[in-house]
């Protein structure tokens, strides 16, 4: 019989008893022990022995005691070989779980907590500094308190100018607060429409967004425009798109990874890779295309809520060979110096056509698409969300099911999609016309000029008469 110390997962001690090719293994020593103790007085018959027989059996030998100073060097660091070494982790502090647990949370979204909650700070204090009325913390207050003061915050809340928040602002300023309260374990919703508690407060905030939109506040919504198909043609007269130098290579790749695939903002193409490519040249007749893999995105985190979502692949055959040329000479370049497939898309533009091997900034990435249009002359308010829009407008006035459309935008809600579509010119004037009134123009008067002659000679079947805006109605012939 013999025995195993060793460390387990999580840290744990770990015995191993070994005894006639029967192996036990147990987190806790004294059950481990327990279990060697009979198992040895079984093997031995010690059962059916009396005290004296049994001291004469069991004679002390060197090699049969166990080293039980193995466990205190194990305890203390000792250097002792620990199995699997490469199938767990190290372990983790709590810092390291609240940091992996906030590294995937949107920028924004957090962004959005910070200032709701700062934003109720400052209300707070200015109230009780006014009042003299003691305000508890929102993650302390009962459900009664916060419909109570929930209801004056969002009647009294104003920005830092003096002016009224628009209606949407106000809205997410209680989104805000009600993420902060989730985070810190308080489960009040007093958003849910079920829970009677905080009707009040809804009451109140939905009379004061009603008061807001009646006032014109944020009715008007800024947006980014997409780009219509005759600017783009624009930007292609103009060398801003192509393959003539570096620079154009790189806005190309840029407006088309928008455009084709629907990336948004920032963060889907600051963490594009060049693995995320597959170029495919033509190939017994067929077009060339290439098939883009995407990863975690604002729409897919692939988190607890997404197990049955898959991530964006999408496959897109070239009709265009000069937008075909154009990726294949920027992946060519950018993967001259550098073959990792994990390494950084986006390459900084160099002289000629040669790209660095370092990637572009995050503040230059986020302004690219309103270099693209400045430099193309366009006007309008165009930022890296008119990508997105231009794809999503462009599918939209083709006629294309939004279920495709929404395959290649990598929206998950019909309703979202809809917010980035833009009727064409064309199609608004159709729209116009149609609603239009269908009424008959009324004729002008009409009128007979005769030429005065001092006398008529002969035939006056021709006599020379101007009919203007006239209408001749010919009957009985």
């Amino acid at each position: 019989m013999g025995f195993r110390i060793y460390k387990g997962s999580a840290g744990k001690t770990r015995v191993r008893v070994v005894s006639a090719g029967i192996s036990m293994e147990e987190d806790g020593l004294d059950f481990v022990l327990s279990q060697a103790l009979d198992i040895a007085e079984t093997e031995e018959s010690l059962n059916e022995m009396n005290l004296t027989q049994t001291f004469n059996v069991c004679k002390e030998d060197s090699k049969d005691v166990p080293n039980f100073s193995l466990l205190e060097e194990f305890e203390i660091g000792g250097n002792i070989k620990l199995e699997n070494t490469l199938r767990f982790g190290p372990p983790l502090s709590e810092d390291d779980i609240d940091t992996i647990k906030q590294s995937f949370e949107s920028k924004n979204t957090r962004k959005n907590t910070n200032w709701s909650m700062t934003t109720f700070q400052e209300w707070r204090k200015h109230r009780m500094e006014i009042t003299g009325a003691f305000i508890p913390d929102l993650v302390e207050m009962n459900d009664i308190e916060m419909n109570e003061w929930m209801t004056r915050f969002v009647l009294e809340a104003r920005r830092k100018d003096g002016a009224p928040y628009p209606p949407r602002s106000l809205y997410q300023l209680c989104v805000g607060l009600l993420r902060f309260n989730r985070e810190k374990g308080n489960d009040s919703n007093f958003l849910d429409e079920k829970n009677l508690n905080f009707m009040g407060f809804r009451r109140a905030l939905s009379a004061k967004m009603s008061e807001l939109t009646a006032q014109g506040i944020g009715t008007v919504k800024k947006q980014a425009e997409p780009v219509s198909e005759k600017e783009e043609k624009i930007l292609w007269e103009k060398n801003v798109l192509g393959n003539s130098t570096s620079k154009s290579l790189l806005y190309s790749v840029f407006f088309y990874n928008c455009k084709l695939f629907g990336l948004r903002g920032v963060d889907e193409h600051r963490n594009l890779s060049i693995g995320q490519f597959e170029l495919h040249d033509m190939n017994d007749g067929e077009r060339p295309y290439i098939v883009f893999r995407g990863r975690s995105s604002k729409t897919y985190k692939g988190g607890l809520n997404q197990r049955n979502v898959s991530p964006k692949t999408i496959k897109h055959i070239f009709t265009d060979m000069d937008l075909y040329n154009v990726y294949k000479e920027y992946m060519r370049l950018t993967t001259i110096n550098d073959d990792d497939p994990n390494g950084v898309f986006y390459r900084r533009a160099l002289e000629g056509k040669k790209f660095s091997k370092q990637c572009i900034g995050i503040n230059k990435l986020s302004t690219l698409m309103k270099s693209i249009c400045e430099e193309g002359g366009l006007e309008g308010n165009f930022s890296n969300h008119s990508g997105k829009r231009t794809c999503a407008t462009a599918l939209y006035q083709a006629g294309i099911e939004e279920q495709e459309i929404m395959n290649r935008t990598g929206h998950r809600s019909v309703d979202s999609v809809r917010q980035y579509k833009r009727p064409s010119d064309d199609m608004i004037t159709e729209i116009s016309s149609v609603l239009e009134p269908k009424r008959t123009k009324t004729s002008a008067a009409c009128t007979i000029t005769t030429p005065v002659c001092a006398s008529v000679d002969g035939d006056t079947s021709a006599s020379g008469a101007v009919f203007t805006h006239c209408t001749f109605n010919f009957t009985g012939l």
